[in-house]
């Protein structure tokens, strides 16, 4: 995005290589910032202090780190990346699933042990099978209809809760479920509802209680849909079998007791950190940063129409 705009004639901002910027250097760069691309938190004191800002571009799909309200309230649209991060998140739900089903994390650290010869041999390290499973999906949007798709190629029985049924998925055999029945039908149960006051606990500890013993949890979504101290329980008494989890209340620090469990998988909210998928968030942060601040024009996956006055983005 730097090269694209420095061609342009227009002044770049970003840290070094792994760097992050501090939250006193945003308070004193965005009084002057026309556009912001936002990899974290965007709270009400900061996109005050940006006086001139044009644009808010959330990095990605979610955008609950963003102060929505005060940007539209100062007139700000804040848009988001939502197509950008179905395909790696989607994939990495699915890598839990399997590495899960088959102990993959503690049967390769097996075998880079001495004991390597005593893994082998019939009815050892068994594990389960996604074919014939049933895969409960929570939120069936962009990554939930994605992480579908893969399932019913794996031949998975699709069933799903979202606000809305949805056709579309009914059509290729999805069955919709209440919330409850999911939980306890379900063999594997991923989730992928956005973060909202609505689905902040949402998976509460009378619904991880009531999954089978056998079944797993994966969250690639946000840590505080999930009571996670419910979930932790759930783990230690073996009342699931076990989780896949990309994401944690309070991240980056997370609880050490997840690290101590042998039937969880632990990843560091990596779900679209590939590649390809960076380099297409930075061409498409480029493309919503053309669009409003260069072209006037306004932008698709807007977040708050509402701030979006006569054609023309407008500070109030």
């Amino acid at each position: 995005m730097d090269g694209w705009l420095l061609t342009q004639g227009h002044v770049t901002l970003y840290p070094g290589h792994g760097q992050a910027f501090s939250r006193e250097d945003l308070l004193q760069m965005l009084p002057t910032a026309d556009a912001v691309l936002a990899c974290g938190t965007m709270d009400a004191e900061m996109i005050k202090r940006a006086r001139q800002l044009k644009l808010i571009v959330c990095y990605g799909a979610g955008y609950d780190a963003i102060d929505i309200a005060q940007a539209t309230k100062q007139r700000i649209p804040v848009v988001n990346i939502p197509e950008t991060v179905v395909a790696p998140t989607a994939e990495l739900a699915v890598t839990l699933m399997m590495n899960l089903a088959r102990r993959v994390p503690y049967l390769n650290n097996v075998m880079h042990t001495e004991q390597a010869v005593e893994a082998f041999g019939l009815g050892k390290q068994m594990g389960v099978s996604l074919y014939g499973s049933v895969l409960g999906i929570v939120g069936m949007g962009r990554i939930g209809s994605r992480v579908a798709q893969i399932g019913r190629a794996l031949g998975m029985q699709i069933i799903y809760h979202a606000r809305q049924p949805k056709p579309e998925q009914e059509a290729m055999g999805a069955e919709y479920r209440a919330l409850p029945a999911l939980m306890t039908q379900a063999d594997f149960v991923s989730l992928h509802c956005p973060l909202t006051p609505e689905t902040t606990g949402l998976i509460t500890r009378e619904l991880l209680f009531a999954m089978k013993p056998t079944a797993f949890l994966i969250n690639t979504a946000r840590g505080l849909v999930v009571d996670e101290a419910a979930l932790l329980e759930a783990l230690q008494q073996k009342r699931i079998a076990g989780a896949g989890l990309d994401v944690f209340v309070g991240e980056p620090r997370i609880n050490p007791l997840f690290s101590s469990l042998p039937n969880v998988i632990l990843t560091p909210h990596v779900g679209s950190n590939t590649l390809q998928a960076r380099r297409e968030m930075v061409r498409e942060a480029s493309l919503r940063i053309q669009e409003v601040v260069l072209e006037g024009r306004k932008p698709v996956h807007l977040l708050n129409p509402e701030a979006w006055i006569g054609g023309e983005p407008a500070q109030a």
